[in-house]
């Protein structure tokens, strides 16, 4: 993380030394760089925050960020030295007067955007809180070095017209990209005044297809990440003893080692069964049931990637006799430790045995849904157990009841402690006391199992007692006091949503009897918590920065030309999404949610020198092409350096940064192309709203 963090500076004082075309200029930011990130992290520090791996991946991303306020600024205070020909602390001075008000309200529109999420609540809140408290601190951190910093710093070190010794690298850049750029642009928002209706049309056809698109992608609430756990569970059939389960178990870890190389592996960890008043996390497994955890080495250290080992696993443990299941999947391949499986189906009702037989056919069902690896159900249903019907006549004869015969029985075949066994220099060996094996194997043995009377005497269990074979459930699950049992499916890197409505598909049609029903846990259950307040954050986030520009530019109508733009940043989305193969997810949403605040910022730039323009007497076009002009080279800088800031996290750069990614990806996609459309889409409804306004003055 540190590693990435260093090149996300790196790469951002690049592109802000190429766009200034201005080695001074590039070098007032870099000496800004430290000082935000300074009082950034005092500012952590106090409020008691540590560096993990979401407070970092906030910090990578604020490297762009950070630089924007700077840049705004500095490039301001140096184009009034080199156009206007300023004195340097004038123009320092009229530098940030000209842009303070237009440079705070734009930090202030990224920051206020985030702070709904600090207060919705829930896994959303849980999760991204850090994120968004970490990034508005960074923010503000930011704001405060570029309006007291930069104008002090700023005119000792710029010096326009000075001999530059990178110039020949800044002043090709200069001259043949961005003032190539600057022309085109220019040209292009004249066009698109003039041919309004054209490009409305044609923003309104791009965002429609994008927003299709992303639907298509499907949701997620987290994306996988290649920890380097694996988790193995498999099953053995309901009556498997002991000795049998040994044999399965050491087939198992024999398939795994021949797997992976032991240079490779780390560690291996296998548990059955659970242990009789042990504590343990987790829920209580059977006998037959069992839990291997290998720890292996980290993704920059292998030629293969989790998923690949875990599926080559997957392959080897179905050929294993007496498994009746065998499941592998990537450890923490649910977001929460409460979420079971990625795909849960919970039947409930009355009768076991109903709910086993409707759990039969609805993993028959199941199983012909694409993406899923593995399918095991909560308990099985045809355990064979031995039922002691007590006869109450019988025992009283002898002054039991039952309550004592049980306890008695329970005590011979399950057996109690014998105290323990000392040995000099040694731990104490538990001893633990029961009939051998050939004592209790079969029901004639418990038949002959002998019980002591009151009184003294011993008579055996069938003098007062018919034991019997039956069948019932391994485990008793139960949900609002309720019977229940879960199938529980895992998946590959498919869309929760898309499993969920091939699910349901695929149960569409199954008839329930009277007081049975079929509810959906898991994953998706979380996820449509989640998303619903992701949704009311966003529509927080764009309240409060409708109510901070209506304030900004004193206009309930100004406003409107900037927040038209925010749906076109949703095209470089999810765009950035499909190309980058990413799913749809909290992360995912959570980078629409900042993208907001930073294409706000950008429409604030042109609006504010657009109206500055109209006020010195300049004709509605002439001044938004001037503002154009004057702005696009602060604006792309501005988009681009915290696009590169992010290629780190974006490009997974980091063990274990993949949860957030694509975040990163969201924000880069929509920076990229929003800009792009921003530079026209904001003069153009700007035009518009004016035209509708002087036709009604």
């Amino acid at each position: 993380m540190m590693d990435s963090l260093r090149d996300a500076v790196i790469m951002t004082i690049i592109v802000i030394l190429l766009f200034l075309g201005n080695s001074r200029a590039a070098l007032v930011v870099a000496l800004s760089l430290p000082v935000s990130y300074l009082l950034t992290f005092a500012i952590l520090w106090f409020i008691g925050f540590e560096f993990d791996m979401v407070t970092l991946s906030a910090i990578i991303i604020a490297v762009g960020l950070l630089a924007d306020d700077v840049v705004v600024v500095m490039e301001n205070i140096e184009r009034r030295m080199r156009e206007l020909k300023e004195d340097r602390h004038k123009a320092a001075v009229r530098g940030l007067d000209e842009i303070l008000l237009a440079d705070t309200s734009g930090t202030i529109s990224t920051i206020i955007v985030l702070v709904p999420i600090i207060f919705i609540g829930g896994y959303v809140q849980t999760v991204l809180r850090p994120l968004c408290i970490t990034l508005s601190v960074a923010l503000a951190s930011s704001l405060v070095v570029s309006v007291t910093m930069i104008p002090l710093f700023a005119p000792y070190i710029l010096k326009p017209g000075a001999r530059d010794p990178l110039a020949f690298i800044l002043s090709p850049f200069t001259r043949y990209f961005l003032d190539p750029l600057r022309v085109f642009y220019i040209r292009l928002v004249g066009w698109g005044i003039d041919n309004r209706g054209i490009v409305l049309l044609s923003f309104i056809a791009l965002f429609v297809v994008s927003a299709s698109q992303m639907r298509m992608q499907g949701r997620q609430l987290m994306p996988l990440m290649d920890t380097g756990i694996t988790r193995v569970t498999f099953e053995a059939a309901p009556d498997t003893d002991d000795d049998r389960m040994a044999e399965i178990v050491r087939r198992v870890e024999k398939e795994i080692y021949a797997e992976i190389p032991q240079k490779r592996m780390i560690s291996i960890s296998t548990v059955v069964g659970a242990e009789p008043g042990v504590k343990s996390f987790g829920a209580a497994r059977l006998l037959q049931q069992g839990e291997i955890t290998i720890n292996v080495v980290d993704r920059f250290s292998r030629d293969r990637t989790i998923y690949d080992i875990n599926s080559a696993l997957r392959a080897r443990l179905h050929s294993i006799p007496g498994l009746i299941s065998a499941n592998v999947a990537v450890f923490g391949a649910t977001p929460l430790s409460s979420i079971r499986a990625n795909v849960d189906v919970m039947i409930s009702g009355p009768d076991p045995k109903v709910l086993d037989r409707l759990a039969d056919n609805v993993m028959s069902r199941i199983a012909k849904v694409h993406g899923l690896t593995g399918m095991e159900r909560s308990w099985q249903g045809r355990s064979e157990r031995i039922e002691i019907n007590v006869n109450p006549a019988h025992a009283r004869l002898y002054g039991l009841s039952a309550e004592d015969i049980a306890a008695q029985v329970a005590r011979a075949v399950g057996g109690i402690s014998g105290g323990r066994l000392r040995i000099d220099g040694e731990d104490p060996i538990p001893l633990w006391v029961r009939l051998r094996k050939d004592q209790r194997g079969d029901i004639s043995q418990i038949k002959a199992i002998n019980l002591r009377v009151r009184g003294g005497g011993f008579i055996p269990l069938r003098a007062v007692a018919d034991p019997r074979v039956i069948t019932a459930p391994t485990a008793e699950t139960h949900q609002a006091l309720e019977p229940t049992i879960d199938i529980l499916a895992w998946r590959r890197n498919a869309a929760i949503t898309a499993l969920h409505t091939e699910v349901k598909a695929a149960l569409k049609g199954l008839k329930l009897p009277r007081e049975y029903h079929i509810s959906y846990e898991g994953e998706y259950k979380q996820l449509s918590e989640s998303f619903s307040r992701l949704a009311t954050a966003f529509s927080l986030g764009l309240i409060l920065l409708y109510l901070m520009l209506v304030i900004t530019f004193k206009s309930f109508l100004d406003p409107l030309a900037i927040m038209f733009s925010l749906p076109l940043a949703v095209i470089g989305a999810a765009f950035g999404l499909l190309l980058a193969g990413k799913i749809g997810s909290m992360p995912a949403f959570m980078g629409l949610i900042l993208l907001m605040g930073v294409v706000i910022n950008n429409g604030i730039l042109l609006v504010d020198f657009a109206k500055v323009s109209l006020a010195n007497g300049n004709d509605l076009k002439t001044a938004l092409l001037d503002a154009v002009e004057k702005r696009t080279r602060p604006i792309l800088m501005t988009a681009l350096s915290s696009a590169v800031g992010m290629i780190p996290l974006a490009m997974e750069w980091a063990v274990g940064i993949e949860r957030l990614s694509p975040l990163a990806v969201v924000a880069i996609g929509g920076l990229l192309v929003g800009t792009f459309l921003t530079l026209l889409a904001v003069p153009l409804f700007f035009h518009l709203i004016e035209s509708i306004r002087s036709k009604f003055n």
